[in-house]
């Protein structure tokens, strides 16, 4: 059986692709916010819907 744990280069580029998406996925949310406009977009959930 193969061991799951790896080492050099494997285990570096699996950090990193860790790593890298939660913030491409902020990324993403930032454009998304940055761009919606009506209703006012937050990346807070408040649990209700409000009339502006």
């Amino acid at each position: 059986m193969n061991p799951i744990v790896r080492s050099g280069a494997a285990a570096r580029a699996g950090a990193l692709l860790i790593l890298l998406g939660p913030l491409v996925a902020w990324l993403a949310e930032s454009v998304t916010a940055a761009a919606w406009r009506n209703p006012p977009y937050s990346r807070l959930p408040t649990g209700a819907v409000t009339q502006a």
